[in-house]
Formats: structure tokens, sequence, C-alpha cells
């Protein structure tokens, strides 16, 4: 059964693909090639992409500010949302600043760090920590307050190990929440880092969707929408992968 779920599932996404394909070609013999090019054309630009040794150097630089800034902004949240969630006091001194984090607009962000930073790699990591810190920071709070008090207050009693504590009733409770504000968290790094190195910067794959405006290679620039969007759902699968993992790991021990 669900092996014929699970066909039928691709076999709707198949026809989807097929459908949008159509359309899409359609349209693009109604248009100028600068206004909407055909997936032919995408096709070859992404492809001449991948061979090109400029593009391999933006995709480089452009992994390592996104992981860089999206881990320092798990880690930060991880723990703001941890103090958050046992201490009322230090939850009712940060929580108020973390929400008014959240609600900033990701372009005054990038407006402020060109005042603040270089014109490098570091601001583009602070962008995207300062956008991922609260949205990670509010879902491990959520966790925390998941957690069973009556097991903390069973475990006090009985004196059992914090280490145990951790492993047993922390863990297991946060790591849906974690799970969750990985994931969000990772599709909002891959779009603020083309808006960021876009504006702020003259190398990675944003610098380079610019420079493909500038020249009005459309194609170019779907091309590489495509490619970070391909990066946004590895970098999910990875985390989905990890998930599974650990639950399989510990459903056998």
């Amino acid at each position: 059964m669900n092996k014929k779920n699970g066909f039928r599932k691709w076999k709707n996404k198949i026809v989807v693909g097929v459908v949008f394909i159509s359309i899409w070609t359609l349209a693009s013999t109604l248009y100028n090639p600068i206004i909407l090019p055909s997936p032919l054309r995408v096709a070859e630009a992404f492809f001449g992409l991948l061979t090109s040794d400029e593009f391999l150097a933006d995709l480089l630089i452009t992994l390592f500010r996104g992981l860089g800034g999206y881990f320092i902004g798990i880690a930060l949240g991880t723990v703001l949302g941890v103090m958050m969630g046992k201490s009322e006091v230090i939850y009712e001194y940060l929580y108020s600043s973390v929400v008014t984090l959240q609600t900033i607009p990701r372009i005054s962000w990038i407006l402020l760090a060109m005042i603040w930073f270089p014109l490098d790699s570091s601001i583009v990591i602070f962008i995207i920590v300062i956008t991922v810190l609260p949205i990670f920071t509010l879902n491990v709070y959520e966790g925390m307050k998941t957690v069973p008090k009556e097991l903390l207050e069973m475990g006090d009693i009985f004196k059992v190990n914090k280490n145990q504590i951790l492993k047993d009733i922390y863990i297991p409770s946060i790591t849906p929440f974690i799970i969750s504000g990985s994931k969000v968290a990772s599709g909002i790094t891959w779009k603020s880092i083309i808006m960021a190195e876009l504006l702020t910067v003259n190398t990675g794959i944003g610098a380079s969707m610019g420079y493909s405006r500038s020249a009005l290679a459309t194609d170019q620039i779907i091309a590489y929408t495509v490619i970070i969007v391909l990066i946004s759902f590895i970098h999910q699968g990875f985390i989905e992968l990890i998930y599974k993992r650990t639950r399989y790991s510990k459903s056998n021990s």
C-alpha cells in the first residue's frame, strides 16, 4: 500500500512537471527571450553554469557564507531558546527583543549592515545570522515549553543524573521543534543570502545574478534560481535524513 502511495505521489509530481513545462514552452513562443526564455534555453544556461570555473568559485563562497551563517544562527538560537525555557526571568527580558528582531525587515538589516561591516563575507554571514536567530530561538523555546515538568520533578526527587535527564527528557521533547526550526531556517537562509550578495558584495551567486540582470540574461537568472532552490532542497533533505537516522537509532537502542 505504501509503495502504491509513493508511486502515485511521484506520478502526480511528474504530471504536474510536464504540464508546467508545456505551458512554459508555449508561453515562451509568445515573448522575446529576454522577457521569457524557453525551458531549453534555461537548461542550456544551467548546464553552461555547471561547467564554468567562475560559477564553481561563486557556488563555494555562497555555500560557505550560507552554511556559516546558518550554523552560527541555530547555535545561538538553541542557547537562547533553552535559556528562555528554563528561566522565567530570562524569558521576560529576552522574549520581546527576539520577537522584535523577527519583525524587522530583512532589507533594514542589509542597509544597516552595509554601514556596520566591510563589504565582504562578514556582512552576508551577519545578515543570515540575524535573520535565522529569532526564528530558531522561538522554535527551541516552544520545544522547551513541552518538556514534562512532572518528569523533571521526579528526576529531582530521585536525584537522576543530569546527563540522563538531558538525554531522556529534554532532547526528545525539543527535537521535533529543532527539526522544524532547522527546515524553516534553511529556506530563509538561501533566500536571504541571494538578496544579501546581490546588494552588498561582488562575489557569490547573488552577485552573479545581478550581473546577469545587467546583461539582460534572463535565462541565467532563472538557472541561478533553480540552483538555489536545489541547494535548499538538498539542505532540507539532509536535515530530514539526520532526523530519521536519529529516530531509527533510538528505536533500536
